[in-house]
């Protein structure tokens, strides 16, 4: 079964998903990020925890081997 590794960035958290070519969700992982609260009422995060929950995420789902890694055809 071919599949697409997607990730969906959120206001404080981040999905990633392996979705078949025909549109069935096969597993997610699901990490969160602090938001940065302003004193002038401004909200930031740091670029940093985006990547480490993305990548923590992507392997913790490859790790689960619900599909073969090679059947991955696409990010």
């Amino acid at each position: 079964m071919r599949s697409v590794l997607a990730t969906e960035l959120g206001t404080g958290w981040r999905k990633v998903a392996l979705v078949s070519t025909e549109g069935d969700v096969i597993g997610h992982e699901y990490r969160t990020n602090e938001l940065i609260l302003l004193p002038d009422g401004g909200v930031e995060q740091d670029p940093e925890d985006w990547w480490s929950s993305i990548a923590d995420g992507t392997r913790a789902l490859v790790a689960r081997d619900l599909v073969p890694v090679d059947q991955i055809v696409a990010i």
